[in-house]
């Protein structure tokens, strides 16, 4: 039997070269018969690099007809990612050439050709993926069709850095986080406050990881500090490639925090990247779904490119939402692989033994965020719940009146997409927060805006928490255009709109802060939603409560 398969696809293989062979052939002669010497040449470059290609096709067919006729059925798993591997690897390489503006053939008409395969092929894995979740979770919302992703390419030598992003550690140290091709870069980090003029430095470490046959560069984490408040330092990654400029958080209120779900890599979130950037701030905290990656592991890269101006200079905080699983059926890999080797958070400084959740402190412990994980365990017993019971029970509020907590999936929500997927963790967590008299909590995931009144237990409450809905910042599958008129928590809903955009929250002082939503659909970051917040620490009923005033400007 494997001799036969050796046979006859040898004789395939032959057949296949001698019958290109033979229209190369007669297609040159139809050019000389034209007498353009110049168009003949560029035929002639086209048909051999297809020639060339066609064969080192077949050899590799030919390699895995052999690899299954040998074989039992259980190592068709294994020419199956095999196949995966090495077609998913040309079509990126060919997008990424193109975004750089480089031949991938030499030709017009064959990079038009294979461009539009290129992209056929994106296309196919992105509806196979969307599929594959889709079966998983039937009853899910039906989303509007893809956007078209944005690809960064990287054009520098290996040893340069890129993906560079930065986040806290502790009150006055910062983690810079970056990749390169190179896997034997040094993780090191040179620092000072003049441009070029490096006082410092400080060694980390780094990692890879392997997904399918994708391997990641070295993925570098390293620790600076200690580092003086609202002062900006300059500061070069593994001793090669550009300087980089970043801008510590104030030691004191006010601050200014900008909030994003669910960004993605598309036109829209450049446009809110590019808003973002327009004005000034403090920090980024992100609930979860950052680069939509969803298994093709080189999004991460090109994800971490795109948001490197940004992520270089102020510190991001983000948790997990459930685009960083990347688990699938069958293929039995560890969740949050990726999401944990590229986006190291302060975790262990918090007390909590997992990257899914932690908290940290910022304006000199005037604010204290909570960042929850909606995928990791968190029902009673949990390792989580233990976590937030001991976290929330160390906050002092005469010391921290501001208390803010991020989780992806929505604990209430209007929408028709993903409802009642965040119910079981509202009934787990909810009173903890309650009694923490935590101000506000953030969350993503659908991808939409909406802004709730205080709230507990499903009913409007002067000393719960305001819960806000932010998962629009620039994915690829769109918005969630439809709200549920007559939702039970419809008359709690004080605002909502399906649109892309970012919001803004400006802790003034120690009892008032401001949050204001800055809608994409303009020309400029719109801002379409304005509330004030009244801190639950303040000694006291807010005088405001008393005047009848709506929960929502507490």
């Amino acid at each position: 039997m494997a001799m036969a398969c050796q046979v006859s696809c040898f004789g395939l293989k032959q057949g296949w070269a001698m019958t290109t062979a033979a229209a190369a052939a007669a297609a040159v002669a139809r050019s000389f018969d034209h007498g353009d010497t110049r168009k003949t040449q560029i035929i002639i470059v086209f048909l051999l690099r297809t020639l060339l290609l066609m064969c080192i096709i077949a050899r590799r067919v030919v390699a895995l007809i052999r690899i299954v006729c040998r074989a039992p059925a259980r190592s068709l798993l294994g020419v199956a990612r095999v196949v995966f591997s090495v077609v998913n690897g040309r079509c990126l390489w060919c997008l990424d050439q193109a975004a750089l503006g480089r031949s991938c053939t030499g030709t017009l008409c064959g990079d038009l050709l294979v461009g539009a395969m290129a992209n056929s092929w994106r296309l196919l894995v992105q509806g196979l993926t969307s599929l594959t979740f889709l079966c998983v979770h039937a009853d899910e919302y039906v989303r509007p069709p893809p956007s078209p992703l944005l690809l960064v390419p990287h054009d520098k030598p290996a040893s340069h850095p890129q993906q560079v992003h930065i986040s806290i550690v502790g009150a006055n140290n910062m983690r810079i986080s970056w990749v390169t091709d190179d896997r034997s870069a040094p993780s090191v980090v040179e620092y000072g406050t003049s441009p070029g003029k490096y006082t410092a430095s400080a060694t980390g470490d780094h990692t890879t990881y392997s997904y399918f046959f994708y391997k990641s560069g070295a993925i570098h984490h390293v620790t600076i500090g200690p580092l003086e408040p609202s002062t900006t330092y300059y500061y070069r990654c593994g001793q090669a490639g550009d300087e980089f400029s970043l801008r510590t958080p104030p030691a004191t209120l006010p601050i200014e925090l900008v909030v994003i779900g669910d960004l993605g890599q598309t036109g829209w979130t450049a446009s809110t990247l590019n808003h973002i950037g327009g004005g000034d701030y403090d920090m980024l905290l992100l609930p979860g779904d950052l680069s939509y990656a969803d298994t093709q592991q080189p999004l991460w890269d090109t994800f971490g490119r795109l948001v490197q101006p940004l992520a270089s200079s102020r510190p991001w905080m983000v948790t997990e939402g459930n685009h960083e699983i990347e688990t699938l059926p069958v293929v039995e890999f560890a969740p949050f692989v990726a999401y944990n080797a590229r986006w190291r958070m302060p975790h262990e400084e918090s007390g909590s033994r997992s990257n899914l959740y932690y908290s940290f402190d910022a304006a000199g412990g005037a604010v204290h965020v909570v960042m929850l994980g909606s995928y990791a365990e968190f029902e009673e017993g949990s390792e989580q719940r233990a976590w937030l019971e001991r976290d929330l029970a160390g906050v002092d509020r005469r010391r921290t009146p501001w208390l803010v907590a991020l989780l992806h999936a929505p604990w209430y929500n209007t929408n028709q997409a993903h409802q009642g997927e965040g119910e079981r963790m509202r009934r787990a967590m909810e009173s903890l927060l309650y009694e923490a008299r935590v101000d506000v909590v953030f969350a993503g995931h659908v991808h939409a805006y909406e802004r709730f009144t205080r709230i507990y237990d499903n009913e409007a409450d002067s000393w719960g928490p305001m819960y806000i809905t932010i998962g629009d910042g620039g994915n690829r599958e769109g918005l969630a255009l439809e709200f549920i008129k007559d939702h039970k928590s419809a008359p709690l809903s004080e605002f909502r709109e399906a649109s892309f955009g970012h919001g803004r929250l400006r802790i003034v002082n120690e009892t008032t802060a401001v949050w204001t939503w800055h809608r994409n659909d303009d020309q400029y970051a719109t801002v379409r939603d304005e509330v004030w917040l009244h801190s639950l620490a303040a000694a006291g009923k807010p005088a405001a409560a008393a005047a009848g005033r709506p929960a929502d400007e507490l």
